[in-house]
């Protein structure tokens, strides 16, 4: 991208300088999905009155960027809450037959203090049978 914008190379160069079987449509392609704009500018040929191209090399470096639309956030589905069934305690309290549905976020760094249901868990499974019916949902 910067031989192409910034260094006023062709597409077709950069596409031979990258190799692999890139191609000036590709070059283009990819230069269109990030947003710029062309670079190159058609003007009057002040000498001879006819229509001369300016590349960058002849101007100053000068990239415009387009940035997508904006779409607005879709808001999350409500959860179903259910409340612990046991009384809530560390990981490394918990019992091996006890509920691991975590009930608290203590935040980054953390943790390790973050609390579970420690409920009664269903036989074979990690939760207990109201914390079941939400992670099999």
């Amino acid at each position: 991208m910067r031989l192409y914008l910034h260094e006023g190379f062709t597409a077709s160069e950069v596409a031979d300088a990258m190799g692999g079987g890139l191609t000036r449509g590709a070059v283009i392609g990819k230069i269109r999905r990030l947003g710029f704009l062309k670079r190159e500018r058609v003007v009057a040929d002040p000498k001879g009155g006819g229509v001369a191209r300016r590349s960058a090399r002849d101007r100053a470096p000068r990239v415009e960027r387009r940035l997508p639309p904006h779409r607005p956030p879709i808001p999350l589905p409500p959860l179903r809450e259910v409340g612990p069934t046991g009384a809530p305690m560390v990981l490394a309290r918990l019992r091996p037959c006890a509920c691991r549905w975590p009930v608290d976020d203590p935040g980054p760094g953390a943790m390790h203090s973050a609390l579970f249901c420690a409920g009664a868990a269903v036989l074979g499974r990690p939760y207990c049978a109201a914390h079941l019916a939400l992670a099999s949902r």
